[in-house]
């Protein structure tokens, strides 16, 4: 570590820490889950800015990585980002930077939980034009951690003491709770990334049966699905009331080219209710939709009335009682 930065590794009483390893930028921790009756590894990463020496450091991960099992999560400052997506100021970035980096969550078949907040992990603070954020840090979870705990959460949170925001996750996972069911989102079919993405999982090269080929690229489809949707937030909900309170600000100010900001917000709140509806529809198990119609509590409520009709209240012996 150079004398700009450091780690520290710390828990509290009630967290079962059975096992400490560490590296020149991991600290590996074995943790015991007595709730959930089993075990997985934290590993804390300080990746380099240097680009020759993280591809290093990616090697050295996925050896390690054999030490951690099927149940792993890896946490920390990756010091790159997976495309300029994740990149707000300062020059973009040739596409083949980005490589070796998404090598790596590919090789290790990772999946990035996404997050709650502002987007951006680090910031150069710098004023106006001359600001550049970039989302640094993450978490990464092996397939089958992610399964394990399918509701955890990353949130970032600001900090005034750094240049980087601090990363609370949160694992939230229930006693005897189920793996997440996978459903494809209808919403995705917008983005026009998520054919690239089932094209590439699909052309993977897998031997054996015809059968047993068609059911691996099912799963590698699967897999890289969970990849991709955690790098955007789809949350139309808060996007919604987000665009709503930024139109507001807009018709309020005095900003150049106001009608034409005020269009484009416009399209935006149209394409969001759009996405909601979506949403809820599929949710519905409707194959319809209202043209024109902006209002999703129809759907919020026969997805209630669903849930009620499934629900089992009392049973009734043979004899009525």
């Amino acid at each position: 570590m150079h004398k700009a930065g450091g780690m520290a590794l710390m828990w509290k009483e009630d967290t079962q820490v059975v096992e400490v390893l560490q590296t020149a930028f991991t600290i590996e921790a074995k943790i015991e889950d007595l709730d959930l009756k089993c075990t997985w590894w934290f590993i804390g990463v300080y990746a380099s800015c240097d680009a020759n020496i993280r591809k290093n450091q990616w090697k050295v991960l996925h050896e390690r990585s054999r030490l951690w099992g099927s149940r792993f999560l890896i946490a920390g400052d990756f010091n790159d980002i997976l495309s300029n997506e994740e990149k707000w100021g300062g020059l973009a970035r040739e596409e083949r930077s980005f490589r070796d980096f998404k090598e790596f969550l590919d090789l290790n078949n990772l999946v990035d939980i996404g997050f709650e907040g502002h987007p951006w992990t680090w910031s150069n603070h710098w004023d106006k034009e001359g600001e550049i954020r970039q989302r640094l840090d993450r978490c990464l979870g092996s397939i089958e951690w992610y399964q394990t705990f399918d509701k955890a959460s990353c949130q970032h949170i600001d900090t005034y003491a750094s240049d980087h925001s601090m990363l609370s996750l949160n694992t939230c996972t229930e006693v005897g709770k189920k793996k997440m069911r996978f459903y494809f989102d209808k919403r995705w079919l917008q983005r026009e990334e998520v054919y690239k993405v089932v094209e590439r999982a699909w052309q993977k090269e897998e031997v054996g049966s015809r059968m047993f080929k068609v059911t691996k690229k099912i799963i590698n489809c699967r897999i890289e699905l969970l990849k991709w949707r955690n790098t955007f937030k789809a949350n139309s909900k808060s996007r919604i009331e987000e665009i709503k309170k930024e139109l507001e600000r807009v018709k309020n100010s005095d900003c150049e080219n106001r009608k034409g900001v005020v269009a484009e917000l416009k399209n935006q709140l149209k394409e969001a209710y759009t996405e909601e509806e979506n949403f809820w529809s599929q949710k519905a198990r409707f194959n319809w939709l209202r043209e024109g119609d902006k209002n999703t509590k129809y759907f919020h409520a026969h997805v209630k009335g669903r849930r009620s009709t499934n629900r089992i209240r009392k049973l009734q012996k043979k004899n009525g009682s």
